[in-house]
């Protein structure tokens, strides 16, 4: 028996040499629409950090063959994503197995569609759990089996990504009326940390890079002073301009330190 939540549609069909037959078959009732639904949403993951461009129908494929932070495979749930400069043209997160492929779009100036330009650089981001167990976003740097580091060589790029964080161990307690503030940030070619609060005797300022790297380093005295101000200009040590990107910086006085991160963007 047919269920009453179809709609019956009866066909009589006539071949040769044979009788007639009777087919009756149910059409398609909307009650089947939401388990499609269901079925689609239940097999899709969604990004939850990165907010990658729409589809532009002109894409290109990149192969992610591993990814480490600290020299140990990313956590289940990372996301990896690929910009061009700032713009975010395509997204993946990782599911325990490799490889993995993003899927970036190009730009597509006829129809109004943003996206990336082939030849440009290619900039890896991850969001991901740092050594604190935090969710943090962070740009990768790349190991290239296929491919030049642009956008649209060959018919794809395949490369492994890797970051180290460093363990910030996190101070309870401050000198009293303690602060640094870091102005303009982001900072283009000059960025001023105003530090109050501060007991005399010296302190020792350094910047480190996105890999743990320290690059840069002073020591200062402060004498009674109420507030004290330190100018970094993105530089080495030695005064070697660095890339643009985020850089963590740390204060050390007497048997306190303070962690901050700024962000260089020439």
């Amino acid at each position: 028996m047919i269920s009453k939540l179809h709609r019956e549609t009866k066909e009589t069909v006539k071949t040769v040499g044979m009788r007639r037959w009777d087919f009756i078959y149910p059409r398609m009732n909307s009650w089947v629409i939401p388990i499609v639904i269901l079925f689609c949403h239940f097999t899709g993951h969604a990004q939850t950090h990165f907010s990658p461009i729409p589809t532009t129908g002109l894409p290109y494929t990149i192969i992610i063959t591993d990814a480490t932070l600290n020299d140990q495979t990313v956590v289940n749930g990372t996301e990896f994503a690929v910009f061009d400069d700032t713009l975010c043209v395509g997204v993946v997160v990782y599911q325990d197995t490799f490889p993995v492929q993003i899927t970036a779009w190009q730009a597509s100036p006829a129809y109004g569609l943003a996206g990336f330009t082939p030849g440009n650089s290619m900039l890896f981001k991850m969001y991901t759990q740092n050594p604190t167990n935090e969710w943090v976003e962070t740009v990768a740097s790349t190991d290239i089996a296929t491919g030049d580091g642009n956008f649209g060589y060959g018919a794809y790029s395949a490369l492994a990504l890797m970051t180290t964080m460093v363990k910030v161990e996190k101070v309870q307690v401050y000198p009293e009326n303690f602060n640094i503030n870091a102005y303009p940030n982001p900072f283009n070619n000059q960025v001023n940390f105003k530090i109050a609060g501060l007991t005399d005797g010296e302190f020792i300022f350094k910047v480190y890079s996105i890999t743990g790297r320290e690059v840069f380093s002073t020591f200062s005295w402060n004498t009674g002073q109420n507030n004290h101000i330190l100018a970094w200009h993105g530089q080495t040590t030695e005064g070697r301009e660095l890339p643009s990107g985020p850089y963590l910086y740390a204060l050390q006085s007497g048997d306190f330190q303070y962690f901050g991160w700024v962000t260089f963007q020439k």
